[in-house]
């Protein structure tokens, strides 16, 4: 199953130094292919020009970016949680999220949400497999 990756969830990946992806695959018993938007990078491109860690941490998610699909989208200027909810709903994708405003965002649209909160737990919202 293909997945949206937001910024969060990448950072949060790159802070824990687990695989989070491993653990959303376990907690859904399926393959997931994650799937990162152009916004999500220009995002943590922006997060690591400073030198402090959360600036470390976005130049490592980019890098994780690099082994990612990557989804063309054409915006209009809209921010990059809009763009998410946007692209999720036009193609039935759910999100991978750390996010709590998304997340909720997310889940009033009727988009399926993987949630992963600051321990590593795994919540998963209307996601149809």
């Amino acid at each position: 199953m293909r997945a949206l990756v937001d910024t969060s969830f990448l950072l949060r990946a790159v802070e824990l130094g687990t695989d989070l992806l491993a653990r959303v695959e376990d907690k859904l018993g399926t393959k997931i292919v994650p799937v990162v938007v152009p916004e999500v990078v220009k995002e943590l491109t922006s997060l690591a020009k400073g030198k402090n860690v959360r600036a470390k941490r976005a130049g490592l998610a980019l890098l994780l970016c690099e082994t990612l699909e990557r989804l063309d989208t054409a915006t209009g200027g809209e921010g990059v949680d809009l763009v998410l909810l946007r692209r999720a709903k036009e193609l039935g994708l759910p999100v991978l999220t750390c996010d709590s405003k998304l997340r909720r965002s997310l889940r009033r649209a009727g988009v399926g949400v993987i949630y992963v909160d600051k321990k590593g737990e795994v919540r998963v919202e209307a996601i149809i497999l």
